[in-house]
């Protein structure tokens, strides 16, 4: 089927094309890219001489012609699918049953096509696309009107944007709307799991009530009442006799660990005692410092002393219990010029308070990694300098 050209369609049907087309600004790169003369002319001007130039044959119409037909060339295959004599009800109504795939072709490009071709309906054709094209020309001009009447600027460029702010705004009430008919149906799916855990509990309940009637039963026939004091007081002895059993085990441990550490220092007590006398010339001289030891094992207090001692220094010790608080031990430290504490038999608290003191007191202090005297032996004669 061969192609019409633009001269040969009704002036009408140029003039609709070209309005589509082409707005203000195209209009003046046309007349550039046409090598026409726009200089002091309206654009209504401007478009009312394309239109007139295509009702014959010339240079400019051929120009235009093809012009054209490379800006619609894309909708060529979209087109393909539709007859020519239906096209203009996708003009009509571009959301009508079944025309669904036309929705995105541009109107101009829609009536292109629709006269572009020969047809032996082609009059009727453009009679329809025309009287179609011409009452959507009065809508226009009566949705222009009532934008100009409600919007404080009216101009398409404005109201583009008020509809493409009004559409993201929709999409994203959309959005929020889809979300909470989710939540709703996961609320509905809760409720159901609720009612169906509801249901095992009440179950569950029923055998619980079940079995305590079956208890009650058993305990009335095992004496009731009397069976139960005599229970109770089964359980008081038994709880007794576990207190009884655990405080004599600690007993028992304690004493055999300071019995252990007693008996493994006492040769090294005797050993330092017989030597000290030789050994004295040899070690360092505490020359009367005052020496503090705090924690360690209580029993062995007097074994600390009597190593301090031999040194030459002056004995203190704590027992490493913060009774009265930081201030118990920071008396402790200003009067000593250095301390001991050993870190396995300690407190914690008295543990961070020395250390504090004694930094801002400029004291030395040395912690041990044992309370045995060997290791307060050896940290004498390393440190006490």
């Amino acid at each position: 089927m061969s192609e019409r050209k633009i001269w040969e369609f009704r002036n009408q049907t140029v003039c609709t094309i070209l309005g589509l087309t082409f707005d203000e600004k195209e209009l003046s790169e046309i007349f550039k890219k046409l090598k026409l003369n726009h200089d002091r002319i309206t654009a209504f001007e401007m478009h009312g001489s394309l239109v007139k130039a295509c009702g014959t044959q010339n240079k400019t119409s051929k120009q235009l012609d093809k012009i054209l037909k490379d800006r619609f060339e894309e909708y060529r295959e979209d087109i393909k699918r539709i007859s020519q004599k239906e096209i203009y009800r996708y003009i009509e109504d571009r959301n009508a049953a079944g025309t669904q795939n036309g929705t995105n072709i541009p109107l101009p490009a829609l009536i292109w096509f629709a006269v572009r071709n020969q047809h032996e309906d082609i009059d009727k054709i453009e009679a329809g696309v025309f009287g179609v094209t011409h009452m959507y020309g009065h809508r226009a001009l009566r949705f222009h009107d009532a934008l100009r009447r409600v919007l404080p600027d009216s101009r398409p460029e404005y109201v583009m944007k008020e509809l493409n702010d009004a559409l993201r705004s929709n999409e994203k009430l959309q959005t929020k709307c889809n979300r909470s008919e989710w939540k709703i149906e996961q609320l509905k799916s809760d409720i159901e799991s609720d009612k169906e855990d509801r249901s095992r509990i009440n179950t569950v309940i029923e055998e619980q009530k079940q079995l305590n009637r079956r208890l009650v039963s058993d305990f009335e026939r095992l004496g009731g009442e009397n069976a139960l004091g005599q229970i109770e007081d089964m359980k008081k002895e038994i709880d007794l006799l576990t207190e009884e059993v655990g405080t004599l085990t600690s007993e028992l441990l304690e004493r055999n660990r300071t019995c252990d550490m007693i008996s493994n220092e006492s040769t090294q007590i005797e050993q330092f005692s017989e030597s000290a006398t030789e050994d004295r010339g040899k070690c360092v001289d505490l020359n009367g410092m005052r020496v503090a030891y705090v924690g360690g094992v209580e029993s062995l207090t007097s074994h600390y002393k009597e190593v301090i001692e031999s040194f030459g220094g002056t004995f203190c010790y704590h027992c490493g219990r913060c009774i009265q608080g930081k201030k118990e031990i920071e008396n402790l430290v200003d009067g000593i010029d250095m301390i001991f504490c050993p870190v396995d038999i300690n407190s914690r608290t008295a543990y961070r308070y020395i250390k504090k003191a004694c930094k801002t007191r400029n004291k030395p202090c040395h912690f041990l990694r044992s309370s045995g005297l060997s290791m307060l032996i050896r940290e004498l004669e390393n440190h006490a300098g």
